[in-house]
C-alpha cells in the first residue's frame, strides 16, 4: 500500500557501487567485517558491519561503498581484510575502493563482558578515532549494536571533516540557507504528507514523521507553516503544491534489530498553471528494536532530506525582499 503524500505553500544515506563517483558534498565511507569471534555467536561480526551499513545509509552526508562491490575488489588485489586494518593497509584500501574513511572494528569478550570496538581512519591522513561500547556478554546483543551505531554516526559527523582534512564537509546545510532566505519575500507554507508502514498487521493510527520533519526544517528557516483543508489553504493564498507519496517497509532482521526503508517522492506545482517547477524523491534507512519505530525514522529522515532540498530550491528561485 502506498499512500499520498502532499506539502503545500503559498506564493514559497546512498550506496555505492567502488566503481561510482559520490554524491557531491558527501564523505565516501568503506565499512570492513568486523573481527568477532565470540563463542556462541559466530555472525556477530557480519551482524554489526549489517547494522552499521544500514544506520549509515540511511544519514546525510556519507556515501558508502558497496559491500558486495568492494570485496570483489579486494579480492581481486589479494585483500580479505577483517578486524583492526593498520594505517597502510587502510590508505591501499581507500585507493582500491574510493573511500576516504574506513570503518572497521573487534569484538572482544573479556570475562563476563564484551567490548564492541570500531576504528574510523581517514585513508588520506592516516588520523583515527575511536569507539567502544561495552555490556554484559548475556545481555541485549541488539541494544549494543543500536549503541555502538549510534556512536560511529555521531563520530563520523563530528570528526569526519577532521579525518580527511575538509573542516566543511559535513557543515549542517540549515544555517546558510535560512541566512539565504531570509534576504527573500516568503510566502506562507502547509504541510500536508499522509504516510504509512507497509507491514503484514496495518497500524491503527499513523503519526506523520516525513511531515513533522519537513514543517520543522520550513519554520526554522523562517517560513510560516499552514495547515487546513482546501477551503483554509486557498483561502491563506497558497500558490503552489508540493504533491507526492510516501512509505516505509521492513527491509531485513539483524540479530534483534529490525532494519526499514522508507522511499518518498514530491512534485513542486503552481497551483493556478499547474506547472511542474521541481521533483525529487529520496530513499532512506533506519534501524532500530522495533520495527514501526524504524520505518517512522526512516521516514523522518528522508523528510529531512527533502526538506532541504526544497529549501535549496526556494533560496534559489524566490524573489527578493
Amino acid at each position: 500500500m502506498i499512500l499520498s503524500a502532499c506539502l503545500l505553500l503559498t506564493g514559497g544515506s546512498s550506496i555505492r557501487a567502488a566503481d561510482e563517483k559520490p554524491r557531491h558534498g558527501d564523505i565516501t565511507v568503506a565499512i570492513l567485517n568486523f573481527d568477532a569471534s565470540t563463542p556462541g555467536n559466530p555472525e556477530l561480526g557480519k551482524q554489526i558491519t549489517d547494522v552499521l551499513t544500514a544506520t549509515l545509509s540511511a544519514e546525510d552526508g556519507f556515501t558508502l561503498v558497496d559491500r558486495a562491490s568492494m570485496s570483489k575488489t579486494l579480492a581481486e588485489n589479494g585483500l580479505n581484510l577483517t578486524g583492526l586494518v593498520n594505517a597502510d593497509q587502510a590508505v591501499k584500501i581507500g585507493k582500491l575502493v574510493g573511500a576516504k574513511i574506513l570503518v572497521t572494528g573487534k569484538v572482544i569478550p573479556i570475562d563476563k563482558q564484551l567490548l564492541l570496538t570500531a576504528k574510523l581512519i581517514g585513508t588520506e591522513t592516516s588520523l583515527v578515532q575511536g569507539v567502544l561500547v561495552k555490556g554484559d556478554s548475556n545481555g541485549n546483543i541488539g541494544n549494543m549494536l543500536m549503541d555502538l551505531s549510534d556512536k560511529v554516526a555521531g563520530r563520523l559527523r563530528e570528526k569526519g571533516p577532521a579525518l580527511i582534512a575538509q573542516d566543511d564537509a559535513l557543515k549542517d546545510p540549515l544555517p546558510d540557507l535560512a541566512k539565504r532566505l531570509a534576504e527573500k519575500k516568503l510566502p506562507k507554507l502547509a504541510v500536508r504528507i499522509s504516510e504509512g508502514h507497509v507491514a503484514a498487521a496495518v497500524a491503527v493510527r499513523i503519526d506523520p514523521a516525513a511531515r513533522t520533519e519537513m514543517s520543522m526544517l520550513l519554520r526554522q528557516a523562517g517560513f510560516t507553516v499552514i495547515d487546513g483543508d482546501d477551503n483554509q489553504l486557498a483561502e491563506a493564498g497558497v500558490a503552489y503544491v508540493v504533491e507526492g507519496e510516501a512509505f516505509s517497509e521492513f527491509g531485513a532482521q539483524i540479530a534483534n534489530l529490525m532494519s526499514c526503508v522508507a522511499r518518498v517522492e514530491i512534485k513542486v506545482v503552481d497551483r493556478k498553471t499547474g506547472e511542474v517547477i521541481y521533483t525529487d524523491r529520496q530513499t532512506s534507512r533506519a534501524v532500530d528494536l522495533a520495527e514501526n519505530v524504524a520505518g517512522k525514522t526512516a521516514l523522518q529522515k528522508a523528510g529531512h532530506s527533502l526538506g532541504i532540498k526544497v529549501l535549496e530550491h526556494f533560496a534559489a528561485t524566490l524573489p527578493a525582499n
